[in-house]
């Protein structure tokens, strides 16, 4: 089994091996080590960008190892070619999640006051919400964002809650962002576990730590995604829950200044994730989505 060499990405691997084993998997589990392989270490981009995905799914298709674990809001709306998602673990916290100085929670933050964010989608909402915060891109791992913010180097940062829960840090949250304020990513909150499609080897022992209604929610956000057809840095975002039989999706697509943001919401029942995905998009569209992705585009 492999992921990337980070903390967080360890700490998920493991989270799969103990799901594996609670389920009593018959197999041998061997972790890929963090210096494996080379080209990994040698690449600079910070673990969950499109180019640490592409070196670790090769890793993965040229049989360096036989399962990749990977954060699922990391994942493209298509699969590559010969690759295939045995599992879907249970989806934990979705939101975005704000670390600050004092606790202070976004309403309460002063003017002006500085933020780390780590995506256009984040961004683009969160100037939406706050317009006179001073935005900070920052990539890097969940403990050089939460020091950075301890040490006063700037006022706050909003990060996964998943993230800070899987790393127990919940006690540095001051506040979860609701979907009034920032809808999260696609597939985020839960573990995407990778397997070869030309092999029914690992398929029978990964799918035993599928959950149901996390694959059915992330069907139908990857469905919005697919029918969208954005670019995956683009400022949109999609969540889906489920309360007894029923399914809800909201979405929001906004210009990457926070402008305008145009959100939407549809409600359906399971078992119709993909038509609900395709509903949803259209909506959006037609609600003057359509002109913010196609400025983004151009832009």
């Amino acid at each position: 089994m492999a992921s990337d060499v980070d903390l967080l990405s360890r700490v998920q691997l493991e989270e799969v091996v103990r799901l594996l084993d609670a389920y009593g998997s018959k197999h041998a589990i061997d972790f890929v080590t963090p210096e494996e392989p080379e080209s990994l270490n040698l690449l600079r981009a910070a673990p969950g960008s499109p180019e640490r995905l592409a070196v670790l799914m090769s890793v993965l298709l040229d049989r360096e190892c036989d399962v990749l674990v990977l954060d699922a809001s990391a994942l493209p709306t298509k699969m590559p070619a010969g690759l295939t998602i045995g599992a879907l673990t249970r989806r934990i916290t979705p939101y975005d999640a704000l670390i600050s100085n004092n606790d202070c929670i976004l309403d309460e933050l002063p003017e002006n006051a500085s933020l780390v964010t780590s995506t256009m989608r984040r961004e683009a909402q969160l100037r939406y919400y706050r317009p006179d915060l001073k935005i900070v891109r920052m990539q890097g791992s969940i403990d050089a964002v939460m020091q950075k913010v301890k040490s006063a180097k700037v006022d706050c940062a909003v990060v996964a809650a998943a993230d800070v829960e899987r790393l127990s840090k919940q006690e540095y949250v001051a506040e979860l962002l609701t979907n009034s304020v920032c809808v999260p990513a696609a597939g985020q909150g839960a573990l995407a576990v990778l397997i070869r499609s030309s092999e029914d080897q690992f398929k029978d022992t990964v799918q035993s730590i599928n959950d149901p209604a996390t694959h059915g929610m992330l069907r139908a956000e990857w469905s919005f995604l697919e029918h969208l057809e954005v670019d995956p840095a683009a400022p949109v975002a999609v969540l889906a829950s489920i309360e007894g039989k029923a399914l809800e999706l909201e979405a929001m697509v906004a210009f990457p200044d926070g402008s305008e943001k145009i959100q939407c919401m549809v409600k359906g029942t399971i078992g119709n994730e993909e038509d609900l995905g395709r509903t949803l998009a259209v909506e959006l569209l037609e609600s003057g989505g359509r002109e913010v992705i196609e400025e983004f585009r151009l832009s």
